[in-house]
Protein backbone atom coordinates (compact mmCIF):
# COMPACT_ATOMS: atom_id res chain seq x y z
CA UNK A 1 0.00 0.00 0.00
CA UNK A 2 1.32 3.44 -0.87
CA UNK A 3 0.35 6.44 1.21
CA UNK A 4 0.83 9.91 -0.23
CA UNK A 5 1.52 12.40 2.50
CA UNK A 6 0.75 16.02 1.65
CA UNK A 7 2.39 17.31 4.82
CA UNK A 8 5.42 19.53 4.32
CA UNK A 9 6.67 19.43 7.92
CA UNK A 10 8.03 16.37 9.64
CA UNK A 11 10.12 15.24 12.56
CA UNK A 12 12.60 12.41 12.24
CA UNK A 13 11.64 9.66 14.68
CA UNK A 14 14.03 7.48 16.65
CA UNK A 15 13.07 3.86 17.26
CA UNK A 16 13.89 2.44 20.65
CA UNK A 17 12.55 -0.73 22.25
CA UNK A 18 9.41 -0.80 20.12
CA UNK A 19 8.56 2.89 20.52
CA UNK A 20 8.92 5.94 18.32
CA UNK A 21 10.58 8.94 19.97
CA UNK A 22 10.38 12.55 18.79
CA UNK A 23 12.49 15.40 20.15
CA UNK A 24 10.69 18.65 21.00
CA UNK A 25 11.67 21.64 23.12
CA UNK A 26 10.11 22.14 26.55
CA UNK A 27 9.97 25.87 27.27
CA UNK A 28 10.72 27.02 30.80
CA UNK A 29 11.78 30.01 32.84
CA UNK A 30 10.78 33.32 31.26
CA UNK A 31 12.01 32.66 27.73
CA UNK A 32 9.64 31.61 24.98
CA UNK A 33 12.55 31.25 22.57
CA UNK A 34 14.82 28.81 24.36
CA UNK A 35 14.03 25.46 25.88
CA UNK A 36 15.32 22.03 26.75
CA UNK A 37 15.30 19.22 24.19
CA UNK A 38 13.08 16.39 25.41
CA UNK A 39 12.74 12.99 23.74
CA UNK A 40 9.10 11.91 23.97
CA UNK A 41 7.45 8.62 23.07
CA UNK A 42 4.73 9.28 20.47
CA UNK A 43 1.71 7.67 22.15
CA UNK A 44 -1.60 8.15 20.35
CA UNK A 45 -3.30 6.20 23.15
CA UNK A 46 -2.27 8.52 25.97
CA UNK A 47 -4.69 11.29 26.90
CA UNK A 48 -2.05 13.59 28.37
CA UNK A 49 1.61 14.29 27.87
CA UNK A 50 3.90 12.96 30.61
CA UNK A 51 7.25 14.41 31.65
CA UNK A 52 9.55 12.52 34.01
CA UNK A 53 10.37 13.91 37.46
CA UNK A 54 13.99 14.34 36.29
CA UNK A 55 12.97 16.52 33.31
CA UNK A 56 10.50 18.47 35.47
CA UNK A 57 13.25 19.35 37.94
CA UNK A 58 15.72 20.21 35.15
CA UNK A 59 13.21 22.62 33.59
CA UNK A 60 11.85 24.01 36.88
CA UNK A 61 8.38 22.58 36.22
CA UNK A 62 8.34 20.97 39.67
CA UNK A 63 7.93 24.47 41.14
CA UNK A 64 4.79 25.29 39.14
CA UNK A 65 1.31 25.18 40.73
CA UNK A 66 0.04 21.61 40.66
CA UNK A 67 -2.92 19.38 41.30
CA UNK A 68 -2.17 15.87 42.56
CA UNK A 69 -4.11 13.00 41.02
CA UNK A 70 -3.57 9.37 39.99
CA UNK A 71 -3.10 7.59 36.70
CA UNK A 72 -3.69 3.93 36.03
CA UNK A 73 -1.42 2.17 33.61
CA UNK A 74 0.66 -0.88 32.90
CA UNK A 75 2.31 -1.01 36.33
CA UNK A 76 -0.75 -0.01 38.34
CA UNK A 77 -1.79 3.20 40.03
CA UNK A 78 0.74 6.05 40.07
CA UNK A 79 0.59 9.35 41.95
CA UNK A 80 1.23 12.32 39.62
CA UNK A 81 1.06 16.09 39.56
CA UNK A 82 -0.95 17.82 36.85
CA UNK A 83 0.89 21.02 35.94
CA UNK A 84 0.64 23.54 33.11
CA UNK A 85 4.10 24.08 31.66
CA UNK A 86 5.07 27.38 30.09
CA UNK A 87 5.39 25.91 26.63
CA UNK A 88 6.24 23.21 24.16
CA UNK A 89 7.79 24.18 20.82
CA UNK A 90 6.23 22.33 17.89
CA UNK A 91 6.75 23.19 14.21
CA UNK A 92 8.63 26.33 15.23
CA UNK A 93 5.75 27.74 17.31
CA UNK A 94 5.32 27.66 21.07
CA UNK A 95 2.19 26.05 22.47
CA UNK A 96 1.68 27.74 25.84
CA UNK A 97 0.08 26.60 29.08
CA UNK A 98 0.40 22.91 28.14
CA UNK A 99 -1.05 20.42 30.69
CA UNK A 100 1.31 17.57 31.56
CA UNK A 101 1.54 14.84 34.16
CA UNK A 102 4.67 14.59 36.28
CA UNK A 103 4.96 11.31 38.24
CA UNK A 104 5.91 11.70 41.91
CA UNK A 105 8.33 8.78 41.67
CA UNK A 106 11.44 8.77 39.52
CA UNK A 107 11.18 5.02 38.99
CA UNK A 108 8.45 2.40 38.82
CA UNK A 109 8.61 -1.35 39.32
CA UNK A 110 7.81 -3.47 36.26
CA UNK A 111 5.05 -5.90 37.38
CA UNK A 112 6.40 -8.72 35.19
CA UNK A 113 10.17 -8.52 35.71
CA UNK A 114 10.18 -6.63 39.04
CA UNK A 115 12.88 -4.41 37.56
CA UNK A 116 13.15 -0.75 38.44
CA UNK A 117 12.43 1.43 35.40
CA UNK A 118 12.70 5.16 34.91
CA UNK A 119 9.52 6.95 33.83
CA UNK A 120 9.57 8.00 30.19
CA UNK A 121 8.38 11.21 28.57
CA UNK A 122 5.22 10.71 26.51
CA UNK A 123 3.69 12.94 23.84
CA UNK A 124 -0.05 12.49 24.31
CA UNK A 125 -3.24 13.47 22.55
CA UNK A 126 -3.57 16.79 24.40
CA UNK A 127 -0.74 18.04 22.17
CA UNK A 128 -1.28 15.86 19.10
CA UNK A 129 -4.94 16.93 18.75
CA UNK A 130 -3.78 20.38 17.64
CA UNK A 131 -2.23 18.79 14.55
CA UNK A 132 -3.11 16.61 11.64
CA UNK A 133 -0.37 14.02 11.83
CA UNK A 134 0.80 10.81 10.28
CA UNK A 135 3.45 8.40 11.51
CA UNK A 136 5.33 6.88 8.59
CA UNK A 137 6.91 3.66 9.85
CA UNK A 138 8.82 3.10 6.61
CA UNK A 139 10.62 6.45 6.82
CA UNK A 140 10.61 6.82 10.64
CA UNK A 141 9.00 10.25 10.33
CA UNK A 142 6.19 12.06 12.11
CA UNK A 143 4.48 14.26 9.52
CA UNK A 144 2.58 17.19 11.03
CA UNK A 145 0.59 20.27 10.14
CA UNK A 146 -1.57 22.52 12.27
CA UNK A 147 -5.14 21.31 12.64
CA UNK A 148 -7.57 24.14 11.79
CA UNK A 149 -10.33 22.49 13.88
CA UNK A 150 -8.75 20.95 16.98
CA UNK A 151 -10.85 19.53 19.79
CA UNK A 152 -8.95 20.99 22.74
CA UNK A 153 -8.04 19.18 25.91
CA UNK A 154 -11.00 18.79 28.27
CA UNK A 155 -10.37 19.70 31.91
CA UNK A 156 -12.52 16.81 33.15
CA UNK A 157 -9.86 14.38 31.91
CA UNK A 158 -7.66 15.57 34.78
CA UNK A 159 -9.04 12.99 37.20
CA UNK A 160 -11.19 9.92 37.31
CA UNK A 161 -10.21 8.65 33.87
CA UNK A 162 -8.06 5.70 32.89
CA UNK A 163 -4.73 6.65 31.34
CA UNK A 164 -2.19 4.52 29.57
CA UNK A 165 1.34 5.20 30.74
CA UNK A 166 4.19 3.50 28.92
CA UNK A 167 7.45 2.80 30.62
CA UNK A 168 10.71 1.69 29.06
Amino acid sequence: MTVHVAFEHFYKLRREKGHFHVTLQAIHEKSLDEGTDVSLIVDTGAHLTVLSRRTAILCGFDKLPKKTTFIHGYSGKESVDLVYIQGLKVLGKVMTNVPVFIPHAVYSIDPDTKEQRQFQEILGLNVLEYFNYYVCTEEDKLYMKWNPNPRPYDEKLACGEIYTVQKE
